[in-house]
């Protein structure tokens, strides 16, 4: 585009306009939220992303220049987001859609998977104390500063690992100190109350202890019950199909309630 003007000597100049100013819109405000999960796909021609996040489920997110991008702690670009790569999303809205501020990107580091009990977290320090599944004696791991923290489907806050909470973890190596936990899934926290309904895999009496297998996820359960309940002992037997009404008290599943649903044919 021109614009044309009269010299003084009459003869037409042309004078071109300034170039149009390319103004980048302000970050979107509001509270910021932490997604993880991997990337299931990238659009870079409509700047977006499909994130299957961890814990189920598909999120869309927005990104544009705006978004700041990190690879293993370093600076990156938007051409570092690629398929298949596991990711921590800082996100807000903007509008109606879910806008990246910060997107970073776990890298190929080999992890780990454990489950056990909180003995201790010290949030000052981010060590976290965890008598596991498999070793006899509690073991000590750094929680990662930009670690995800899931209870069910929702992302919280660490304040909710309190001793005695069960947990599922995901860790990397720590450079020779301890494991770093990238993840951490509550599976149940003290004084939680839970339904359980399946299959009594295994039944003690005398110690007041049942197995049962929740079809619904596809595992067992030990919950703990009074041996002296009457009812129980006539009604319950290995092979009933039954939903159980229990509360975690920081050691183990006690049940409130047991509904023989079906008993066992004779």
């Amino acid at each position: 585009m021109r614009s044309n003007t009269i010299s003084p000597g009459g003869v037409d100049a042309v004078r071109p306009l300034p170039p149009a100013m390319n103004v980048i819109p302000p970050m979107p405000g509001g509270k910021v939220t932490l997604l993880g999960g991997t990337i299931q796909k990238v659009d870079h021609i409509r700047d977006r992303l499909t994130l299957q996040v961890f814990g189920g489920g598909r999120t869309a997110v927005l990104f544009d220049e705006r978004t700041r991008v990190f690879l293993d702690g370093r600076g990156g670009t938007l051409d570092d987001l690629k398929d298949g790569e596991r990711t921590y999303v800082d996100t807000t809205l903007a509008g109606t859609q879910i806008f990246a501020r910060n997107i970073r990107i776990a890298g190929k580091m080999p992890t780990g998977q454990s489950s056990g009990q909180i003995v201790a977290y010290r949030p000052d320090t981010g060590m976290l104390i965890v008598r596991d599944s498999i070793s006899p004696e509690p073991v000590k791991m750094k929680l990662a500063g930009n670690a995800v923290v899931l209870q069910g489907d929702r992302t919280v806050g660490s304040a909710e690992l309190k001793p005695g909470t069960l947990v599922s973890l995901a860790f990397t190596p720590g450079n020779g100190e301890a494991p770093v936990v990238r993840q951490i899934s509550i599976l149940a926290l003290p004084g939680a109350s839970f339904v359980f309904s399946g299959r009594v895999e295994h039944l003690d009496l005398r110690r007041g202890l049942l197995v049962v297998v929740d079809p619904r996820d596809n595992k067992s359960y030990e919950v703990y019950f009074d041996p002296s309940a009457r009812h129980l002992a006539r009604d319950l037997q290995q092979g009933s199909n039954v939903t159980v009404q229990a509360t975690f008290d920081g050691r183990r599943y006690q049940s409130r309630e047991i509904a023989v649903n079906s008993p066992v044919a004779k």
